[in-house]
């Protein structure tokens, strides 16, 4: 019943909708504090049986499929020795991976939830990695801070795409990257791609992962339920799954059937 009146609730009004979701990641960030939950995101499966396996650290192998999505995002660009930003960190699980595996100077992670950022500060303690709370549409660093830019399945809960890409734009130094990766459904993509070319960056590489991300849905199923079913109470189970994208789950069949599409892009701002 929870999960039928939330989603109705976000079909109503687009702006509920991204105030409802707002106030759902603000509770998820308070009332989950282990540290065995540090993705929010859908995960990316390699299909090319000759893909080199990722080599992963035992804590972060129960992970995998959650890393490689960020692996698949991040590693386009060599970011060893570049300052990094991360719009929309979640639990900050990305950023740490980033800071440690790809060995940028600097990252940064920045996320509109007060209680998310105080989840990354007590929990990860690796030199150069820091969290601070910012708005996506209103982020506030300096013109020309960041070499590279990543954001990763969250854009499509902000109010104005518009305004993030600007912030975006504005504060990429001069040849800096724009990787990002996010879905959409089926009859929104080609807004996506004009709120693309209207950022001034040029658009570099994209790619449908949409059939890599439904096979990491399967394999991490499992997983994901044990995690759900004995640390989330019978109440709130239903809009758990619904939210982590389990088999039968809404978005899961939308993924599915080719309702919504997952890309990933990578921008850049040239040099003028």
């Amino acid at each position: 019943m929870i999960t039928k009146l939330f989603m109705a609730l976000c079909r109503i009004s687009p702006y509920l909708g991204r105030l409802i979701r707002r106030q759902w990641y603000q509770f998820l960030a308070g009332y989950y504090q282990r540290e065995d939950w540090s993705f929010m995101n859908y995960g990316y499966a390699p299909l090319d049986p000759q893909t080199e396996k990722l080599n992963l650290g035992d804590d972060d192998e129960p992970n995998r499929y959650c890393v490689q999505l960020y692996h698949h995002v991040a590693n386009v660009v060599n970011l060893r020795d570049l300052n990094v930003l991360e719009v929309s960190s979640g639990r900050g699980g990305g950023s740490h991976y980033i800071k440690r595996y790809l060995e940028p100077k600097t990252m940064v992670g920045v996320d509109f939830s007060e209680k998310a950022v105080a989840f990354c500060n007590k929990s990860y303690f690796v030199e150069g990695l820091s969290f601070v709370t910012a708005d996506a549409e209103f982020l506030p660093f300096e013109d020309n801070s960041f070499d590279v830019i990543v954001n990763v399945e969250s854009s499509h809960c902000y109010g104005s795409m518009d305004a993030f890409l600007m912030q975006v734009k504005r504060i990429l130094r001069q040849g800096g990257y724009f990787l990002y990766a996010d879905f959409r459904g089926k009859d929104k993509i080609d807004t996506l791609y004009k709120q693309l070319r209207r950022s001034g960056m040029t658009l570099i590489k994209e790619t449908n992962i949409i059939p890599n991300v439904i096979e990491a849905l399967n394999l991490d199923n499992e997983r994901k339920m044990v995690l759900i079913q004995k640390s989330i109470p019978k109440l709130l189970l239903k809009l758990f799954q619904e939210f982590a994208g389990v088999k039968g789950s809404k978005i899961y069949e939308c993924f599915r059937t080719g309702g919504v599409i997952y890309l990933s892009f990578v921008l850049q701002k040239w040099v003028c």
